[in-house]
């Protein structure tokens, strides 16, 4: 059976396309959250957040805008634990982003925020949303948070790391493989191949094995590689609620 599922999905995250010249990396991305009500202009926050880990020490956090245009600015709130406060929002928080927009009609308000401070492999994360409205005296109204749950944490698991292909790998005839090795021991897996001079993603697959050395063959129907062209390569770990991605591997193949 081919256990390979080959994806080329290119996130549309328009906030982080525009002005960019080279593509968005290919990403495994379940459905978007919904508004438990957007009516509800009390309440104008994403009923969950949606988190993802990219191949350096980042979590990136997305969630739905509130369509009701009462929102003026949202705070991000993380924590290394789960309890609730009697104001409902985290007890043990920090607030790792505080967003605004002052003309949205100009400057939209962000719906993303990557989380470099102090993300480190082994830990869990618990993200919470709050939105607010300034009015025109400047005083803030904020909405009530978000529901902290398994669906507003991150796992973020230890890194895979990459043996091979690294440098120039010979192939004699015979499919570039690649070998790699999960601390984890197994799961879910996505293989990311991409061209260094253009940044085109040459290849993208889904990888199910629960081993903790692995080894892939690159197909025989995927965009072939050319010898001499610089690519690199790297596993990301998707696991529910978490994950995390090898470093990139830079390698070219010799006929």
């Amino acid at each position: 059976m081919n256990r390979k599922k080959i994806f080329f999905l290119i996130l549309g995250i328009t906030a982080l396309a525009a002005g960019c010249s080279t593509p968005n990396d290919p990403g495994i991305t379940p459905p978007q959250p919904v508004f438990a009500d957007a009516s509800n202009t009390s309440n104008p926050v994403d009923s969950r957040i949606y988190a993802d880990v990219g191949a350096v020490d980042a979590i990136d956090i997305e969630w739905k805008p509130d369509t009701s245009n009462n929102t003026s600015g949202y705070i991000l709130y993380r924590s290394t634990d789960d309890t609730i406060g009697a104001d409902g929002l985290l007890k043990n928080r920090t607030i790792v982003a505080q967003l605004e927009s002052n003309n949205q009609l100009i400057e939209p308000l962000p719906t993303s925020f990557k989380d470099t401070s102090g993300i480190a492999p082994g830990a869990i994360f618990w993200y919470q949303l709050q939105a607010y409205y300034r009015s025109p005296t400047n005083n803030l109204t904020y909405s009530e948070p978000t529901h902290v749950d398994l669906t507003t944490s991150f796992n973020y698991q230890r890194r895979v790391q990459l043996f091979n292909p690294n440098g120039v790998d010979s192939l004699h005839g015979l499919p570039l493989k690649f070998l790699w090795e999960d601390p984890s021991d197994g799961g879910e897996f996505q293989i990311i191949v991409q061209r260094t001079d253009n940044f085109s993603f040459v290849y993208s697959a889904l990888v199910n094995d629960f081993e903790n050395q692995l080894t892939e063959e690159y197909p025989s129907t995927a965009t072939p590689l050319v010898a001499g062209v610089s690519y690199r390569w790297r596993i990301k770990k998707i696991a529910p609620n978490g994950g995390s991605s090898s470093l990139w591997m830079a390698f070219q193949v010799s006929p």
